[in-house]
């Protein structure tokens, strides 16, 4: 009796075990399906468009246009992690006459980055030291440092994400030398690894102004997407 209850028990195991792993399979197949089933078109967004008069009367324009995202399979091929191209062109004008001179300006663009759940389990960023459990994110493709003589451009961003944060990441700056100027990116490349479920990004652009009597800054920001 005792000997035909430990089979009984053993054969439950078994096919317990059995059932635990063919869950498991199509867990990570689902994952690497899932991962591998981005389209590969761009997707076009709507351009956005934000306009203010300072108190001392310049009228400041700032536009974000030409912005695409374009998520594709990755190279590895792995459920963690996502892949897209990104582009986007900033532009900032001044225009009116103002009371008072203009000191200082720049336009900005960068990408807000969402992980929704994290599964790494610690991740070394190359920086000298090994940051806690995060996601990791890097964005290469844009244009090489110097770029006109106040512009700068990250050539090669790493960063990290915490699940259910959202971090800002700036592509670029330049200064305002004039009364208008510009910063395009065009398939800049962005990948996020060791995110399980949704990647949402969006793009965004800034026009900062300085005058004697005010200072002021406009956002706008791109309708989300994901990778």
């Amino acid at each position: 009796m005792a000997t035909e209850l430990k089979a009984r028990t053993s054969r439950r195991r078994s096919r317990a075990a059995v059932g635990l792993a063919a869950c498991a399979v199509a867990a990570l197949s689902s994952g690497v399906v899932f991962a591998g089933s981005a389209s590969a078109t761009p997707t076009a967004l709507s351009d956005k468009f934000a306009s203010t008069v300072t108190d001392d009367g310049w009228s400041l324009d700032l536009a974000a246009t030409k912005l695409s995202a374009n998520p594709v399979p990755n190279l590895a091929t792995t459920a963690f992690t996502r892949e897209g191209f990104v582009s986007a062109k900033v532009t900032g004008t001044i225009g009116g006459a103002g009371d008072s001179a203009v000191k200082t300006g720049y336009v900005e663009q960068g990408l807000q980055i969402g992980c929704q759940i994290d599964v790494s389990s610690g991740l070394g960023l190359g920086l000298g030291f090994s940051l806690g459990p995060s996601v990791g994110v890097s964005i290469s493709g844009v244009p090489s440092a110097n770029v006109g003589v106040n512009a700068s451009v990250n050539p090669s961003i790493q960063s990290t994400i915490a699940p259910g944060t959202i971090t800002t990441i700036p592509l670029g700056k330049k200064d305002l030398e004039s009364s208008k100027a510009s910063i395009t990116a065009e398939n800049v490349h962005v990948k996020v690894d060791a995110c399980m479920g949704p990647v949402t990004i969006r793009s965004y652009a800034q026009l900062s102004v300085s005058t004697a009597t005010s200072d002021n800054t406009l956002f706008v920001y791109s309708d989300p997407t994901w990778l």
